[in-house]
Parts: structure tokens; C-alpha cells; sequence
């Protein structure tokens, strides 16, 4: 909070109230308060900052005038209340208000007097913070200009080095070709050593920033003059091409080099940061032992000149500081360019193999970089190994670019995760994929290493480099460790992967006769496969190891088949079947015994995906022949226990159960659509085969009923798909026997919902006999009751009749209304009907007189009618 002082009493205060006077809250003083701290926080060169001050001017004028009516009333109650003059109140010599020194002062509010104390010794001048004086104590503050001297030094010391600089180009390329050699030699060479020499004298006035200016022109001055006298006095034949830029570029770095060291300015450093540039770019153009030596030359003069810098401090100590790391990491950059250029001066057939341990040492370098990061070493190491792991990256995409092998595409990849992937990062896991991305590109960087060299096998090489990396990481010290356990695991997953779907391809062959590029010769992918087998046993967590091992186990038994039916395929052509149902025999066994809930549910994925591939390669087997449409049952019978086992196994988690289920009906349904249209549209098709989708319906429903009762919840689901897909099954069986009754196809299932509609009236007595017993009714009742109606089959109607007495005759023994209700109005419809196929045989006079007994009968017991038909309402209404 700053403090202030009192309009009121001249001591100091806050602006909320005096402790001296006990004045209250003053506006004025808060408003002073605001205006200061916007002026702390704005820059002096800011053009609004003048209106700010000239408000705090405006404030401080305020403040002067209420210190003025104050002291004026003050005086005026210490005249009124004491008859003996007073000292009164005056000025102090800066213009500030200052309080009477003897008289006491009585504040407003009753308050005892207290003795005014002055301010001992002078203010701090304005801009200082502290205690404030009142308006008018100090003179305004003197405006800034919006640009500071320092700046416009900077300006102008740069633009005229910028003006002198391409003066000296411009005379270098083009002005001096007017002038003989000897004054061209003069004119260049004095203007060198006068820019060499007056850095000194700037030096000796303490003028630093204009030395610097010219010593950075004496650097290029010194490269210009060097390469123009070279040009005017080179031995006779002698070429200007680029290794003699590079050569002279050189010696123009080393002679900079001492001269730093002399002069000790900073800027000399800065000017062989772009020298150094162009001589490394001309000298990589030459010959490839001349460029090797310049491109070294080059680095070793940074290296020197970094090191001097470090040790003769200039005036300029924080620009010595980064010049210093920046001509390190440019030494750094130049060897490893050199090194490059040696890479791309060696033959061909070398090149897949210098590009694969440039890629290893660039790993191995980003794995440098990220513990020394972790350690905290310091910004000049951490800047060194960053260069070197640049550089070495750049290289290693470069050379693998160059040599056009495909081995070196999954290191080089695996490079750029590493490089950008602790850029993405989130910042709390920024260091473990660092480094776990650095150890997988050296792994990958190995392996390719093994392949492009030794020509091994590819995925032979990935899984060693899996193996050897996972054995190592428990015996490295963390973070080490840890990164080379992660990478190896994630190298053996993309191996598996890899082999897997190599695997995968080699069904194109067994199918079409295309192998997608696998050769079927090479026994690599199934023995790496049981390598992975293997290791996932002993090397996996255990709750990983039974899915990995199942996966890795099935892919080879799939691979090893495929090989073997590959050497005589009629001989062999059961293998592939019998190969494939192993496979899915494991796929069951591991959705069942897996770990993990990921497990699980890949083993039923793959179990579905195993039984379709079975049944084919079964029907293109001239051993096995299957026969026509047996192929569809065998899979819905696979779908079948699918379910069956899905429900009724031990119970671990719902989300796998659920998917086998998903899993199961999918592949039932397939499979039935596929033999409806093998039975619909194949007429070959004889008296036996024309049975399997019938059997296939019945064979699922007996799985959904097993379901229904084995299932913890939700039987009703299950129980009601086992109704549908049972009528499905016995339509398709009596169209095939080639039945056409229609009672054949109600009364079954109408017979079955009956039944089970009794047994939950029987457990559920109130949900009633209309939500239990209607539907059946109706399923077996309203389709013969429409073929029934007219002149239909007198078998049908005395059926239909029959079956309405005996749905009404259950209704009223039980008392229940659905039934009761709709066998009356079945019996009702039946008994028009057969009046109305009576209506011939009937005389003229029997209908008049049958109405006029009816209408006498009913008019003559009016009342008692009327109370038999309430009785009967209420009856027929307290029924279930």
C-alpha cells in the first residue's frame, strides 16, 4: 500500500485515513494511487503515458487546494478557541504544504487535540514511491521522448555498418575493376587495416558499441580483401572455384580467431558464425578429400573461437555468452556436415550400411540429449548435444534417402517420432516418450543396421532387437531401464503385427493365387512367430502372457499350414481346414482363459473370424468334401456353442459376454442367409440337403433356449428370440415337406405361447390374462377363422368351433376374461357364418315369427332381463 502524505496535517498517511489527524477516506489520494501504479507498469517511450501524468498533475493541483482549506480552517478554530497568537501554517521551500510546529490541532469529530509532527528531512523526489507530498511540493516530471538514446545508437551504429558493409561488396564486385592491380591491392588492404585498427581507438574512449561496429566490418573487410587478392595475384592456370572460396574462407576464420583473442570484442565472434556458413557450403562442393579437411579446418577455428570467448570477456558479457554456445553448436554442425559429405563420397553398395549407424549414433545421441536433460547439466552441453544429435539425424534421413532401401524407412520414421514427439507431449509424460521414442529408433536403427549389412532377415532382425533390448532393460539403471523395457515391448508389438499380417497375406495365395508380395518359400514369419510365442511366456507380465502366446501360436499355425499345403497343394489340401480349426480351437481357449478383458474379447473376434475361413477352405477341399449346404450348418452350429458358452461360461466381465453374443448371432445370421439362398437358388439341391436351413433355425433356437435358461438376466430377451427363430425353424421344415395346412403353421406356435403364457399367469397372477393368453388365442384362432368364414371346409369350421368352445370353457373355469371374451366372439362369428350358409333352407315365415316371439319374450321380462345383463356385466368384469 503506498503512502501519502495528509492533505489534513502534512504527516504521512494512506489514502483510506491519517493515523495522525484521523481524517478519513480521501478520493483525491486514492485517485493518486491508481495514477502511480499505471505509471509503474507503463514504459517510458509509450506516447499515452503524457496523459497520465498530466491527469496526476491535475490530481496533485486538487490536493494542493484542500490542503489549503484545510489548514485555513484550522487556523480559523485555533484563532477562535485561543486569544494568543499562533504560529501560522506555511510553505515549505519545494512548495508543499507544511502543519503549524507548536499549536495543536483539533480534528473534526471531537477528537483529542494532537501535536502536528513535521516531516523529518526531505522527500524522495518524484518518480520514487513512498510517502507522496501534496500537489505543487516538486516541479512535473520532465516528458520522455518515445525513443530511448540507447535505441538510436543501436539504429544508427547498424545501419551505418550495414551502408559501410555493402559499400565494401559493391567496391569488391564491381568498383575496383576499374583500377590496376596495385591500387585495387592498395585500396582493399588499407581499408582492411584501418578497420582492423580503429576498433582499438573506440576502445580506448570507452566507446564499445562503435568498436564493435567496427570490428564487425573489419571481419568482412578482411574475407573480401582476402579473396579479391587472391583473385588479382593467383599462379597462372589456377581455377577461383569453389574449394579455393572454401580454402581462403578458412584461413579468414583463423586469422579472426586471433584477432578475437587480441582485440576481445564480441562481435568478430558473431561475424564468422555466417563466414563459417559460406566457406562450409563452398568447400562441401569440392573434392571429397578436400571438402572432408576444409569442413574439420572450419569446425576446429569454431570450436577455438567459442572457447576464446568464453575465456577474453568483451564489455558485452551476456552477447559473449550466447556467441559462445552458438559457435559450439556450429563447430558441432560443421563435423558432423563433414562427416556427411564422407557418406556421400563413398560407392553405392556402402551407403544402406553408413546410413543405418548414422541412424544409430543419431538415436543413441537423442538418448544423450534426454538424460543429460534429466541430470541438469548445463545450457552449453545440453546445446552441444543437441547440435550433435541434429546434425546426425539430418544425416541419417539424407543417407537413407540417398541409398533407396526400403530397411532404412521404419528407422527414419522412427527418427521423426523421436525428434517431435516430446514437442506433442503433454508436459507430465514429456520425458518418458522422449526417451522411450530415442530407444526405439536405435532399435529400429539396429535391426535395419543387421538387415542392409548382414543381409538377415527382416522380422529376424526386429525380434532380435526385441529380445536383446528386453533382456538388457532390468540390468540398466532407471530412466534407462524402464525406456528400454517400454521400447522393446512396443518394437515386439509392431514385429507381431507385422508377421501377422505377412501371415494374414499368405490366404490371398490360398484363396486367389496371389501371395501380396509374402513369399511362400520362406519359412521366416512362422519361426519368428513361436519366437514370440516363447518370449511372451517368460518375458510379458502375467496377465499378458496367455493372449500374447495364443495370438503369436495361432498366426504361425495359420502361416505353417499355408507353407505346407504350398509344396503339394492336392496332397495337402485338408491341411489349410484342419490348420484353421486349431486356430480357432486357441481363439476360444483364450477368450475364455485370457487375462484380460482385451484378450477375451480378441479371442471371440478371432474365433468369428477363424470359422467362416475354416468353412471355406473346407468346401474347396476335394478331400474333406462337405457336400452342398453343410458348410452353413457346421457355421451355425459353431455360433451355436459360441452362445451357448458365452452365457454359460464362468462369468469375468459383461462387456465380453455381450460381444461373444453380438459375435454368435452375426455369425448365425450369415450363415443362414447363405444356406436359404444356396436352397433358394441352387436347384441341385436334393430331398436331404433341402432340410438344413430348417435345421440350422432349429439348432440356433435350442441355443437361445439354453440361453434363456442359463442367463442371469434378461431371460425374457432370450426367450422370446428362441420362440421366433423355432417358428422360423418349423416353417422352413414344412416348406420343405411341402405342407400347406395353415393350422400346421399356427397352432404349434400358438400352442407354445399358450403354455408359457399359463405358467406365468401361474407365477404372476396379476399381470392378467389379456397380456398372457390373447396372443396365442389369436395366433391360432384369427388365421383359420378367416379361411373358415363363407362356404370354407367344413372340417376348418367345426375345428374353428370346437376350439372357441374350448378357449370359452377354460375362461369360465378359471375365470378368465381374454379368453372368455375372444372364444365368444370366435363362436359368435362362426355361428353367423353358418346361418348365413343356412339362409336358403329356411322358410319365408320363420324369421318374422322368430323376431315377434323375441321381441314378446324380451318386452315381457324387461326389468328382469335388465338385471340378469348387470349381473352378467359385473361377472364378466371381475374376471382376470
Amino acid at each position: 500500500m503506498n503512502t501519502y502524505n495528509c492533505p489534513r496535517c502534512g504527516n504521512a498517511s494512506t489514502a483510506e485515513r491519517c493515523p495522525v489527524c484521523g481524517r478519513g477516506r480521501e478520493p483525491l489520494l486514492e485517485r493518486l494511487g491508481e495514477l502511480d501504479a499505471v505509471l509503474a507498469a507503463m514504459p517510458t517511450t509509450l506516447q499515452s503515458r503524457a496523459a497520465v501524468e498530466a491527469e496526476r498533475r491535475g490530481v496533485l493541483g486538487d490536493l494542493t487546494k484542500v490542503a489549503a482549506r484545510y489548514l485555513a480552517e484550522a487556523e480559523r478554530q485555533a484563532h477562535a478557541a485561543e486569544p494568543s497568537p499562533q504560529p501560522s501554517p506555511h510553505l515549505t521551500p519545494s512548495g508543499g504544504v507544511a502543519a503549524p510546529e507548536a499549536a495543536p490541532r483539533t480534528p473534526p469529530g471531537g477528537a483529542p487535540p494532537v501535536a502536528p509532527v513535521a516531516p523529518a528531512g526531505p522527500l524522495p523526489p518524484y518518480p520514487q514511491f513512498g510517502p507522496t507530498p501534496p500537489g505543487g511540493a516538486y516541479p512535473p516530471p520532465v516528458e520522455r521522448g518515445e525513443v530511448g538514446t540507447k535505441t538510436v545508437q543501436t539504429v544508427l551504429l547498424s545501419l551505418g555498418g550495414l551502408l559501410v558493409a555493402a559499400a565494401l561488396i559493391i567496391f569488391t564486385a564491381v568498383a575496383w575493376r576499374n583500377m590496376g592491380n596495385g591500387g585495387r591491392a592498395a585500396v582493399l588492404g588499407g581499408v582492411t587495416l584501418l578497420l582492423l585498427a580503429v576498433p582499438f581507438a573506440f576502445k580506448r574512449y570507452r566507446l564499445w558499441a562503435t568498436a564493435e561496429t567496427f570490428a564487425a566490418l573489419a571481419a568482412l573487410a578482411l574475407w573480401c580483401t582476402t579473396l579479391a587478392g587472391y583473385y588479382l595475384y593467383r599462379p597462372p592456370g589456377a581455377d577461383f572455384g569453389p574449394e579455393t572460396v572454401g580454402a581462403w574462407t578458412t584461413g579468414v576464420l583463423v586469422v579472426l580467431v586471433a584477432y578475437r583473442a587480441f582485440a576481445k570484442l564480441t562481435a568478430t565472434s558473431w561475424a564468422m558464425l555466417p563466414l563459417a556458413l559460406v566457406g562450409a557450403s563452398y568447400a562441401a562442393a569440392g573434392s571429397i578429400g578436400t571438402a572432408i579437411v576444409l569442413m574439420l579446418a572450419i569446425a576446429a577455428a569454431l570450436a577455438a573461437a567459442a572457447w576464446i570467448t568464453a575465456r577474453n570477456a568483451s564489455n558485452y558479457t551476456d552477447s559473449d555468452l550466447w556467441v559462445g554456445r552458438l559457435l559450439t553448436c556450429a563447430a558441432v554442425v560443421a563435423a558432423c556436415s563433414a562427416g556427411l559429405r564422407a557418406a556421400f563420397g563413398v560407392a553405392d553398395p556402402v551407403v544402406p550400411a553408413i546410413a543405418a549407424a548414422v541412424a544409430v549414433l543419431a538415436a543413441a545421441n537423442l538418448v544423450g540429449v534426454h538424460l543429460a536433460h534429466r541430470l541438469g547439466v548445463s545450457l552449453n552441453t545440453m546445446l552441444i548435444a543437441g547440435s550433435a544429435a541434429g546434425s546426425l539425424v539430418l544425416c541419417a534421413w539424407i543417407l537413407a534417402g540417398r541409398s533407396g532401401s526400403p530397411e532404412l524407412i521404419i528407422p527414419s520414421v522412427a527418427l521423426f517420432a523421436a525428434v517431435f514427439t516430446p514437442l506433442v507431449t503433454e508436459r507430465s509424460h514429456r520425458t518418458a516418450w522422449a526417451f522411450n521414442t530415442a530407444v526405439l529408433a536405435g532399435l529400429c536403427a539396429l535391426a535395419a543396421f543387421a538387415a542392409v549389412t548382414f543381409n538377415a532377415p527382416d522380422l529376424a532382425a526386429y525380434f532380435a532387437a526385441f529380445l536383446a533390448a528386453r533382456l538388457l532393460a532390468p540390468v540398466l539403471a532407471e530412466p534407462l531401464g524402464g525406456a528400454f523395457r517400454t521400447a522393446s515391448y512396443l518394437l515386439g508389438a509392431g514385429t507381431a503385427l507385422v508377421a501377422a499380417l505377412v501371415a494374414l497375406s499368405g490366404l490371398g495365395y490360398l484363396f486367389w493365387g496371389h501371395d501380396f508380395g509374402w513369399p511362400l518359400h520362406n519359412a521366416e514369419v512362422p519361426l519368428v512367430l513361436l519366437g514370440l510365442a516363447i518370449a511372451s511366456v517368460m518375458l510379458l507380465p502375467q496377465r499378458f502372457r496367455f493372449n500374447g502366446a495364443a495370438l503369436a501360436v495361432t498366426f504361425a499355425i495359420e502361416s505353417s499350414t499355408i507353407l505346407l499345403w504350398n509344396q503339394d497343394p492336392a496332397r495337402f489340401d485338408a491341411v489349410p481346414t484342419i490348420g484353421l480349426i486349431v486356430c480357432g480351437a486357441i481363439a476360444l481357449a483364450s477368450a475364455l482363459f485370457a487375462g484380460t478383458l482385451t484378450g477375451r474379447c480378441s479371442g471371440w473376434v478371432s474365433l468369428t473370424m477363424w470359422a467362416p475361413l475354416a468353412g471355406a477352405t473346407a468346401a474347396s477341399s476335394d478331400t474333406l468334401d462337405p457336400g452342398e449346404g453343410w458348410i452353413p450348418l457346421w457355421l451355425t452350429i459353431t455360433a451355436a456353442s459360441m452362445l451357448v458358452i458365452a452365457v454359460g461360461a464362468p462369468r469375468r466381465s459383461r462387456p465380453d459376454r455381450v460381444l461373444a453374443a453380438i459375435l454368435a448371432h452375426v455369425l448365425a445370421g450369415t450363415s443362414a442367409g447363405i444356406g436359404g439362398l444356396l436352397s433358394l437358388f441352387d436347384w441341385t439341391y436334393d430331398d436331404g440337403t433341402d432340410l438344413i436351413p430348417a435345421a440350422q433355425f432349429g439348432v440356433y433356437a435350442l441355443a437361445l433356449a439354453g440361453a434363456a435358461i442359463m442367463a442371469p438376466v434378461r431371460k425374457w430377451g432370450y426367450v422370446i428370440a428362441a420362440l421366433c427363430t423355432g417358428t422360423l425353424a418349423w416353417w422352413s421344415l414344412l416348406g420343405a415337406l411341402e405342407v400347406d395346412t395353415l393350422e400346421f403353421f399356427t397352432a404349434p406356435p400358438s400352442a407354445v405361447l399358450f403354455l408359457i403364457g399359463l405358467w406365468r399367469l401361474e407365477k404372476r397372477p396379476h399381470v392378467g390374462s389379456w397380456s398372457t393368453l390373447a396372443l396365442p388365442i389369436l395366433v391360432g384362432i384369427a388365421p383359420s377363422l378367416m379361411l373358415a368364414l363363407e362356404d370354407g371346409n367344413e372340417i376348418r369350421r367345426v375345428g374353428v368351433g370346437a376350439a372357441a368352445i374350448a378357449v370359452i370353457i377354460a375362461g369360465l373355469t378359471r375365470r378368465w376374461q381374454a379368453p372368455l371374451v375372444l372364444g365368444s366372439i370366435a363362436l359368435a362369428v362362426i355361428t353367423v357364418n353358418e346361418l348365413l350358409l343356412l339362409r336358403g333352407h329356411i322358410p319365408v315365415w320363420v324369421p318374422p315369427a322368430i323376431g315377434g316371439a323375441i321381441l314378446i319374450s324380451v318386452g315381457a321380462t324387461f326389468e328382469r332381463r335388465r338385471r340378469d345383463l348387470r349381473r352378467l356385466r359385473e361377472g364378466l368384469k371381475a374376471m382376470r
